[in-house]
């Protein structure tokens, strides 16, 4: 199919055909910052520093190949497009490394060899989810050109990742016990969310075809390889002299990291300190999705009426207040708050991604009419490898704090728990949390780029 121009508005069925696709990454996500670190730790046998530790290396590993992906997506010539093909090849990768993942106990692994495997398996789903993310991502700001209609975009794309969060932190834990729990529920959950994933990322790659793209660079006679190979690198550092795009990836960095660390720590939290099972983690995400599916069309008035800065401000520290409050929780306290918390945690959590994901169009938009370049693959590279390292970050934090107050690794959920792990586990599902929050408030008052200074930019063009 030949590339569809880059102009006239893209209807609303294929905007919710793009959107739909963070049902399936939001899905896998959020399975695997619940599940991962508690997997590789009470079935596998693998100590919790070094289960954390592997985790923040599969990220790591996602810095280098996340720019070259980005960049290679941006210098794509093909007759589905740019972006499109690439769409296909995560699709298939995300959902059979996933199923591996959490099917590596069928084959008997532990000690150093469930180590090295499950080293190996992270690296390919981190290969897969980079390959459809960051084209993926580069493309909102061909779907909808306007400011407002970013808006209007990304609040059909939260609404799929939110209920991808409740597919992966709800359905997750509902696959596991129905299935008895232990090796074979977290076989039986990978299969299903696999093969679900895999299916919509292919309803995505089928949809993109009707979506606008880009014109993309004609081939040159005479390529410089060694700057070719440098060219991803090189262009992460142009990118990063964005002042709004590196901005706004501190932001999302301190913002996922609190995602990430809640997540890690959540069923160690319930299991310990609360003496709840999967079944209540799945209630109280049921809750907590609800509440930001409900939620959105109310962030998308705030953003229109106060601005997206000012609204990020406002929730990130309403979001840090509710996180916070779990250091309140005693045995004696009443059940409803548990749900109370689900939905406030679940409304600030929602609103803080809406923004985030609104303000992101506008930065590659600035950064194409600052240097008439387009980067928006490179970018997208650069932001999901904050979104990996993020993701790292929560499991590693938990794993050291795990490791060094003397968790006792067993599969019987009786098992008592030293105080000083309650304790850990407590600060890591509040304390630790909100710290991220309010760091992520300082850089927010810096962050300047408005609808008036694109408008400026956009005459200067013409």
């Amino acid at each position: 199919m030949a590339m569809v121009p880059s102009t006239g508005k893209v209807g609303l069925i294929p905007q919710l055909t793009w959107a739909s696709g963070s049902f399936a990454t939001g899905a896998l996500f959020n399975a695997m910052a619940l599940f991962a670190l508690f997997f590789m730790t009470s079935v596998l046998g693998i100590g919790p520093a070094v289960a954390g530790t592997i985790i923040l290396l599969a990220r790591v590993y996602d810095g280098i190949i996340d720019p070259l992906i980005g960049a290679i997506s941006d210098r794509t010539r093909h007759r589905w497009g740019a972006r499109r093909i690439y769409l296909l090849i995560g699709a298939l990768g995300l959902g059979a490394s996933f199923i591996a993942f959490f099917n590596l106990s069928a084959m008997g692994v532990a000690g150093a060899q469930a180590g090295f495997l499950v080293t190996a398996i992270l690296l390919l789903y981190s290969t897969a989810y980079s390959i459809f993310t960051i084209p993926y991502l580069a493309m909102p700001p061909e779907i909808a050109p306007g400011y407002d209609d970013r808006t209007r975009l990304m609040s059909f794309r939260v609404f799929f990742q939110l209920a991808g969060v409740m597919a992966g932190s709800v359905g997750a834990p509902a696959l596991i016990e129905m299935s008895g729990g232990e090796q074979g529920g977290y076989q039986f959950m990978g299969l299903i969310l696999g093969i679900a994933a895999t299916g919509l990322c292919l309803i995505v790659f089928v949809g993109a075809a009707w979506l606008p793209q880009s014109e993309r660079p004609q081939k040159t006679d005479h390529v410089d390889t060694l700057a070719l190979l440098a060219s991803p690198f090189t262009d992460m550092v142009k990118v990063i002299g964005n002042a709004p795009f590196r901005q706004l990836t501190v932001i999302k960095l301190c913002q996922l990291a609190v995602l990430s660390t809640v997540l890690a720590c959540t069923p160690y939290f319930f299991g310990f300190v609360l003496k709840l099972g999967p079944a209540q983690i799945g209630q109280f995400y049921a809750v907590f999705g609800i509440a930001g599916i409900v939620s959105v069309p109310l962030y998308r008035w705030i953003i229109a009426k106060f601005g997206k800065r000012e609204s990020y401000i406002a929730l990130i520290l309403l979001y840090a207040v509710a996180l916070a409050s779990w250091i309140l929780w005693h045995p004696a306290e009443d059940s409803l708050f548990l749900f109370v918390r689900a939905v406030l945690i679940g409304s600030f959590s929602t609103g803080t991604l809406l923004c985030a994901l609104a303000m992101l169009p506008d930065t590659m938009e600035y950064d194409r009419l600052q240097s008439g370049e387009a980067r928006e693959g490179i970018m997208s590279g650069v932001w999901t490898f904050v979104e990996n390292l993020a993701g790292a970050l929560g499991p590693f934090i938990i794993g050291m704090l795990l490791q060094a107050n003397g968790l006792i690794q067993s599969r019987d959920p009786l098992v008592e728990q030293p105080q000083a792990v309650l304790t850990a586990v407590h600060f890591g599902a509040s304390i630790i949390p909100a710290v991220f929050c309010v760091i992520a408030v300082p850089i927010l008052l810096r962050y300047r780029l408005d609808e008036a200074m694109l408008e400026q930019l956009r005459a200067k063009q013409t």
